[in-house]
């Protein structure tokens, strides 16, 4: 029997407590299926990159409540369906019920963003507890002496 590596309990651990953490956070904000989440959580990160790749940015738009359209990335269904292993006939009825619900968008030129919501309080909130769930992560880590 090959030996595990001795940090592999603790860290299978405290990954598992973190991804559960985010999911409640992210259901605590959206009350949909877990399938839905994901396409979701895909699409506000390809929305949101482009505006934090450059730290200067960043700072530039840490006030702004919306960010400038022309900033904000998109995504296709079909790189969703592609980074989330989901077939793409199911992505594209999860995204038109999510355009439905206004929790995202799509441009004309058919690519797909999140709607601009970091301004509403129950964002905020979920950021927050996202953010709190990282850092229980790490605490957790540092716990079992592990610096990750």
């Amino acid at each position: 029997m090959t030996p595990i590596p001795n940090d592999l309990r603790p860290r299978s651990y405290a990954s598992a407590e973190l991804f559960l953490d985010l999911l409640h956070a992210v259901r605590t904000l959206l009350d949909i299926d877990l399938e839905s989440i994901a396409i979701y959580v895909c699409v506000a990160e390809a929305t949101i990159r482009p505006v934090v790749a450059d730290p200067l940015r960043v700072a530039e738009l840490a006030d702004v409540e919306v960010a400038p359209e022309d900033l904000r990335g998109s995504i296709t269904m079909l790189l969703v369906s592609d980074r989330l292993g989901m077939p793409r006939e199911t992505v594209r009825r999860k995204v038109k019920q999510l355009i439905q619900m206004g929790l995202l968008y799509q441009d004309d030129k058919g690519r797909v963003r999140s709607t601009p919501n970091f301004h509403e309080p129950k964002v905020v909130e979920s950021v927050k507890a996202i953010s709190d769930a990282v850092r229980r992560y790490h605490e957790r880590l540092a716990m079992y002496g592990l610096d990750d």
